[in-house]
């Protein structure tokens, strides 16, 4: 509005000065053009000063949650600023002027609609001018992306665990130092004899120094007889699969880790070439591993090479269940199952995994 009637008047004054040979007309005019140069400077000034940043690092969220992702508006100059106009994904954000070194929080609503890596950058950062008649771009405003990590949603599935995989003895270096096992080249703990225990197990040693009979027990290595190999089958079509292929691992692994089983998740960076292993043993391991997967592309994944994992990881396991962007499971037990896209959660629902 105001600048139609500051064209207005710049027309008016061109029509008397034409029309009626109005003789001030010619510098009138020119003041009104100075003027309006005056203003679009003082908007130039502020094409360094004037910043759009996320609060903190990256956001964590669960598919089909909503969010306000915060902003920070910060004015770095050394007066006040004239209003402030920016877009995030189509959504406008107004802050009105802001003081000499001053910040204002913008809440961003942001609907976590698919799982995976989200960015939310600031674009198209305006200042108006004293008179808010003209918004000018600030192509030199400092802006920085927000990152939300959206956790991809988990859906029921069965796993039916086998006998031999429960009672595998994995080899590894390191020890539970929460629970007991059955590893006898290494002690846990020593308790007093329990009616039913076995001769075997007797600390004959510490026996030997008091009146009563001590137990030994074994400790429990670090490691696990199940691995969830997540890899690229498909490269043309991994990209349209990403959110179900996404869905349907975390889903193998929670039922997995429902069945108290611990296991490696697996998948190789296609990048570097890199292994990328995770020990999946409760509901803190599980989490933090979801947050790493929500941080990746299918893209990122390379081609699973079981004898080239063997290679690179020598402990011996027993079971291997393979997830792959061409949405298929299939496993050392488990016979190769196929799923449409969208319509995964009612072929998880009647899913049995063998492992």
């Amino acid at each position: 509005m105001k600048k139609a009637v500051y064209f207005s008047i710049m027309l008016l004054t061109v029509y008397l000065n034409l029309v009626y040979e109005w003789e001030e007309g010619t510098s009138v005019l020119s003041v009104e053009i100075l003027f309006l140069l005056f203003l679009y400077g003082t908007v130039r000034l502020w094409k360094g000063k004037i910043a759009v940043l996320p609060v903190g690092g990256f956001q964590i969220a669960e598919e089909g949650e909503n969010l306000d992702i915060p902003f920070i508006v910060e004015n770095r100059g050394k007066v006040r600023t004239p209003d402030i106009r920016f877009r995030i994904r189509g959504q406008k954000f107004f802050v009105n002027s802001l003081g000499k070194r001053r910040k204002q929080t913008v809440l961003c609503p942001f609907e976590a609609e698919g799982c995976g890596r989200q960015i939310l950058l600031p674009e198209k950062i305006c200042a108006a001018d004293a008179l808010g008649m003209f918004w000018i771009p600030l192509r030199k405003a400092e802006r920085e992306a927000a990152e939300i990590r959206v956790i991809p949603k988990c859906y029921p599935v069965f796993a039916e665990i086998t006998k031999a995989t429960r009672n595998f003895l994995v080899e590894s270096d390191e020890y539970d130092k929460d629970r007991g096992g059955d590893d006898s080249s290494e002690v846990f703990d020593v308790r007093s004899y329990r009616p039913g225990d076995r001769i075997s197990r007797i600390h004959w040693k510490l026996s030997a120094r008091s009146d009563e009979l001590y137990m030994k027990e074994f400790s429990c290595p670090i490691g696990a007889s199940v691995i969830l190999f997540l890899g690229r089958k498909d490269e043309e079509k991994g990209e349209e699969n990403q959110q179900d292929f996404l869905r349907i691992a975390v889903s193998a692994g929670r039922a997995i880790l429902d069945e108290e089983c611990w296991f490696y998740t697996v998948w190789k960076e296609k990048r570097t070439g890199r292994w990328v292993r995770r020990l999946i043993k409760d509901e803190e391991t599980y989490y933090e591993w979801l947050v790493a997967l929500a941080g990746v592309g299918v893209s990122d994944f390379d081609r699973i090479d079981e004898e080239e994992y063997r290679h690179e990881f020598h402990e011996p396991y027993r079971s291997a269940l393979f997830v792959q962007d061409n949405l298929t499971i299939s496993g050392t037990f488990q016979e190769e199952i196929r799923f449409q896209r969208d319509k995964v959660k009612e072929k998880l629902a009647e899913t049995v995994l063998i492992i």
